[in-house]
């Protein structure tokens, strides 16, 4: 098909506590929008109405980032309906402890592939649209890929350091015609099982001395997308939490 005349912006997990407010906020900057799901097809058919209530389009594909196999197909059927890519924005993530007497690594292989060896395979599929339209790759990854300190959390951990590390290597090998980026969220979302002296203690662990939203890691989102001077960065949007 012809091309769209507007930006297309791929965003995966969107009907996420983040996923969401990145979407919002790329439809009300004018992007076509391809919301990928896993199991929250409600979820995802709510915020496409929201999306088309903003004036903006939208397209829904689903995949389950544990069977890598389906990804190449995935940006197929993205492209066949838009016929162009601007933005991918690797957002899809698994976050759940590992067990450390796992001795198969079942859980340690279901988080790599969904944090890591998804955004690899999407950002390599996507790569040929990307080049043609100047585009651009936003990953989203954690504080804890750089500070690892979160308690039975290994895995996650180590799957986000991998992806701050493959950003900086993407820009570098993909520059100019691709920029990839990643953004680094500080206490946005907390675990609704966590004590309110432990939560006050997160927060106020940060020079701003509150909580983030996901509005605020949405707004760093199209930053990254829109300024094309901005190249292998990972930037920490945690309120001051790390300098």
């Amino acid at each position: 098909m012809a091309p769209m005349k507007k930006p297309v912006a791929l965003v995966t997990g969107s009907s996420s506590f983040l996923g969401k407010a990145i979407c919002l906020k790329l439809a009300r900057e004018g992007y076509f929008l391809v919301l990928h799901y896993q199991s929250s097809k409600d979820k995802a058919l709510k915020l496409g109405g929201e999306v088309e209530r903003l004036g903006s389009k939208v397209k829904l594909i689903r995949a389950d980032f544990r069977k890598l196999t389906g990804i190449p197909r995935m940006i197929e059927r993205v492209l066949q309906a838009t016929g162009r890519l601007d933005l991918l924005v690797n957002n899809a993530s698994v976050f759940k402890p590992t067990d450390p007497r796992e001795k198969a690594l079942k859980g340690w292989s279901e988080t790599f592939a969904v944090n890591l060896h998804a955004p690899y395979l999407l950002s390599l599929c996507a790569a040929p649209w990307l080049r043609r339209s100047k585009g651009c790759i936003v990953n989203l990854t954690d504080l804890y890929g750089e500070f690892p300190g979160l308690k039975h959390h290994s895995a996650y951990c180590a799957s986000k350091a991998g992806l701050i590390n493959l950003t900086r290597t993407l820009a570098r090998e993909w520059g100019p015609e691709i920029r990839v980026n990643a953004i680094s969220p500080g206490a946005i979302y907390l675990p609704g099982g966590m004590k309110k002296d432990k939560k006050r203690e997160l927060i106020l662990k940060s020079a701003v001395r509150r909580q983030g939203t996901p509005e605020e890691i949405a707004e760093a989102v199209h930053f990254m997308a829109s300024n094309r001077f901005v190249d292998g960065q990972v930037l920490r949007v945690d309120g001051g939490r790390f300098f």
